[in-house]
């Protein structure tokens, strides 16, 4: 699917498995503008807490500040939802961070999924320079960063799948075009699929619904992958 929006008739861990939000709903204004950051000394690690109140680009939509965890708009709301991953991403020896981002129609049924990278160098403020559309109501099983690359076991639909309930679990895997600023699927063979299979998915999955608002504790983010 295309790497974007339709109408609004339409929304670290290796081990946790997808869906949860984090964050109470808050009012806010949707943001046209470039993504904004948060400055912070790269010598820190990334926090829970500062991709949880970080701006996040979503393609063809705009620019839109989370506060907790959560953005409202009116007629949708844009959730930060786990898995979290944090490693390095572009590969320049400092700590970054790979998202889910589940954007929520308050008037239809639709429920987009997004993943969406966050970088942090010596040469600019942790931002959010990209977002790559996953599909309508996938759900992440694992997320990890490794040597690079983002990668993913996620349930998407086959057919006969009710919209609710996807249940073919496919492995993908994205990198970072430090040139571009985007996100860019990488092709897989077959044994490569089976290393992100076997290796990433979590051993057993955690309490809490898909609804239901989860904060993990948060040395559960911390490890250094």
């Amino acid at each position: 699917m295309a790497n974007r929006i339709g109408s609004i008739s339409l929304g670290l861990l290796t081990a946790l498995v997808g869906g949860e939000a984090l964050g109470s709903l808050v009012m806010a204004t949707p943001l046209m503008s470039p993504p904004l950051t948060i400055t912070q000394n790269s010598s820190a690690p990334l926090t829970v807490d500062v991709l949880k109140n970080l701006s996040y680009n979503i393609p063809d939509q705009g620019t839109y500040p989370l506060n907790n965890g959560v953005f409202t708009g009116g007629t949708f709301n844009l959730n930060l939802i786990k898995p979290i991953a944090i490693g390095d991403v572009d590969q320049d020896g400092d700590q970054d961070a790979a998202v889910i981002l589940r954007w929520g129609s308050a008037v239809g049924p639709e429920e987009l999924i997004y993943l969406a990278v966050v970088t942090d160098g010596p040469d600019g403020p942790i931002a959010n320079p990209n977002t790559y559309f996953l599909g309508d109501r996938v759900r992440v099983q694992s997320l990890v960063i490794k040597n690079g690359q983002i990668r993913l076991n996620v349930l998407k639909h086959q057919q006969g799948d009710p919209q609710c309930c996807p249940s073919a679990l496919v492995s993908e895997a994205y990198q970072l075009n430090s040139g571009e600023g985007t996100l860019e699927p990488i092709t897989l063979n077959e044994q490569q699929r089976q290393e992100i299979h076997i290796q990433d998915l979590p051993s057993q999955e955690l309490p809490g619904d898909q609804d239901e608002p989860f904060q993990p504790p948060v040395d559960q983010f911390q490890i250094q992958l």
